[in-house]
């Protein structure tokens, strides 16, 4: 009877381990169906975002107003400096015919305006670089909002910066309709950030 109760026992344990991996199994199964169900197809896009500023008319036209801005400031600053270089060798001509002291005095008067000068370049480059950083974060803002609407109607799972990539197929490429909707969108942008517009 012992040995009855024992075989009675072993073949028990060895339908409920029998049932336990099958309802594992199945279990597992439909898991993993849920989970293919619940994930979408993967799709992939791809904008070169140096370009759309580059080839936008928005790009073209800040350039333009950089390079014109750029060109008052370097035509007035070459003004001066040659009126500096005249102060100077006429100060050169006065050393013989000044007492020290007031030699002394225009000499520290002449250096003010280099010093001053040098302000004013810096000054220059900081107002350009401003408004290039400020055109071109217009651009970019206005691009990401136009990407961000392609991609959510084309489904895009993940949309990269081709700069960013070493090497990408063509077909996964949406740059041109990206330039395309922001010449309709915003075909000229202000170069002068606001709180430095003139009144």
């Amino acid at each position: 009877m012992a040995i009855d109760r024992l075989d009675l026992s072993k073949g028990t344990s060895l339908i409920s381990m029998l049932f336990y991996g099958i309802a594992l199994a199945w279990s597992c199964t439909t898991m993993a169906a849920e989970q293919e169900q619940s994930q979408e197809p993967f799709s992939l896009g791809v904008v070169d975002r140096q370009q759309i500023i580059r080839e936008s008319l928005a790009g073209e036209n800040v350039r333009n107003e950089f390079e014109a801005q750029e060109k008052a400031y370097r035509d007035e600053i070459s003004a001066r400096e040659n009126g500096l270089r005249t102060q100077q060798e006429d100060l050169a001509g006065q050393r013989a015919i000044l007492t020290p002291e007031a030699f002394a005095a225009r000499e520290s008067e002449f250096a003010n305006k280099v010093e001053q000068l040098q302000r004013d370049v810096n000054e220059r480059n900081k107002k350009l670089e401003n408004m290039l950083a400020y055109g071109m974060q217009q651009i970019d803002m206005a691009a990401i909002q136009i990407i961000a609407e392609i991609a959510q109607e084309r489904k895009f799972t993940l949309v990269l910066d081709k700069t960013q990539l070493l090497m990408v197929a063509k077909n996964y490429e949406f740059s041109d309709l990206v330039i395309t909707i922001l010449n309709e969108r915003l075909p000229v942008v202000t170069v002068v950030p606001q709180e430095e517009s003139p009144q």
